[in-house]
């Protein structure tokens, strides 16, 4: 069934204490939150509800601790995420390294999670309009408080909403002619990439989340719930034409690009209706925490892949970002004042492992030195465990296991 409500057209002066552009885990988390403090929210997602998303589908334990936070761990758990303990990295070259995680991880499918966590704003009072995107932003500064006119498109009819206080939460595909999505200087087009996934079945896996390289990228893969596999592939533009520009085409080439991959998946079944693509993936577009606007998760930056903490990040941005729109919307603070402490925080908690990430990255799609910085982990495994811990945030120091195991 279909999460969300129909906007009404005829009611064009509603105001709302906070609009939340984007249902994603960072939007629908902060809904959730500021909701849950009784504040008005307006959570608007330009898709329907659920859909399958590119993404790699692992739920960290610091990404546990920030729904914890929120108040939101113990729906997330009942979705029935499978436990995952430990992260294998294959080179193109047949080198290993096998880690365990720092504390529970969960697999869960994004399908799920984003559905989950959208009604679970909604269970808290928040207005959740689905199928509606936002076409143009109007701040009115004359206006007490500042506030921001949205116009809205659902099913081509328009409405339009005022807003006390406006986060971006729409991911990394940003809002065409409504927000600047700075670059990296000096970073080619060639440097940036395509996301595809698919889940399929009948494929045996241990509970942990393996990464495989091949010839022009990397891909993920892990269980999820409903005894299924996530396969999500990040490849460059180069790879992704090589291989027909197609989805199928795309896995197809990942997988024989890895013995170590085709031999995992032999016999599996694609799920053709969870198949999904993404462009343009750019992991050296610079951090922007703040436009005109609080700006969450992927808005703010694209952290790469295979570190596994895009979710975390963006649940991790929503719970640096809670407290101080609830402080800004009480009075006790100024918009401007919000900014600063907003990418102060953001800074702080992001930057290094944003910049280590894309480090590794880097080094890593190169094979001479994919195999020796697997050989380095292997011979000395407090340096590999110090990568993972430096690629993420704070870890709980008890974690408890989802209510059900990898099939």
């Amino acid at each position: 069934m279909a999460v969300g409500t129909t906007p009404s057209p005829s009611n064009e002066s509603t105001l709302y204490d906070v609009v939340i552009v984007g249902a994603g885990p960072a939007g629908s988390s902060l809904a959730a939150s500021l909701a849950e403090h009784g504040w008005h929210v307006l959570l608007v997602e330009r898709e329907q509800l659920p859909h399958h998303k590119v993404c790699g589908e692992f739920i960290s334990p610091d990404a546990q601790l920030a729904l914890d936070i929120l108040g939101l761990y113990d729906e997330v758990s009942a979705l029935g995420p499978v436990p995952l303990y430990a992260t294998e990295v294959t080179s193109r070259l047949a080198g290993k390294l096998c880690r365990p995680l720092p504390g529970v991880a969960w697999g869960l499918s994004r399908y799920t999670f984003d559905a989950g966590l959208a009604a679970a704003a909604v269970a808290r009072g928040a207005e959740l309009r689905t199928a509606t995107t936002v076409t143009r932003l109007i701040r009115h500064d004359s206006m007490r408080g500042g506030h921001v006119e949205l116009h809205l498109h659902h099913r081509h009819k328009p409405t339009r909403v005022y807003a006390r206080a406006v986060v971006m939460a729409f991911g990394r595909v940003g809002l065409p002619g409504l927000t600047a999505r700075p670059t990296a200087p000096g970073v080619p087009g060639h440097a940036r990439y395509v996301g595809v996934k698919c889940h399929f079945a009948e494929v045996y896996l241990h509970n942990r989340v393996e990464l495989y390289f091949f010839p022009g990228g990397y891909a993920g893969l892990n269980p999820v719930e409903g005894g299924h596999a996530n396969l999500c592939v990040l490849a460059s533009y180069e790879a992704f034409t090589q291989a027909g520009r197609s989805i199928s085409g795309m896995l197809e080439a990942a997988i024989e690009g890895n013995q170590a991959l085709a031999k995992r998946m032999a016999g599996a079944q694609a799920i053709v209706e969870t198949e999904c693509a993404v462009a343009p993936v750019d992991t050296h577009r610079r951090a922007q925490p703040w436009g005109e606007m609080a700006h969450l998760g992927d808005s703010a930056v694209m952290l790469p892949p295979l570190c596994g903490d895009g979710m975390a990040m963006a649940l991790q941005s929503a719970r640096l970002c809670a407290p101080l729109a609830d402080a800004y919307l009480r009075g006790h603070i100024s918009l401007g004042r919000w900014k600063i402490l907003y990418r102060r925080a953001w800074s702080q908690e992001f930057r290094k492992r944003v910049w280590l990430g894309r480090r590794l990255q880097q080094l890593l799609q190169v094979p001479i030195l994919a195999e020796g910085l697997l050989l380095t982990g292997t011979l000395f495994p407090t340096v590999a465990d110090y990568f993972i811990a430096s690629t993420r945030g704070q870890v709980p120091t008890a974690s408890v296991s989802p209510p059900r195991a990898a099939g």
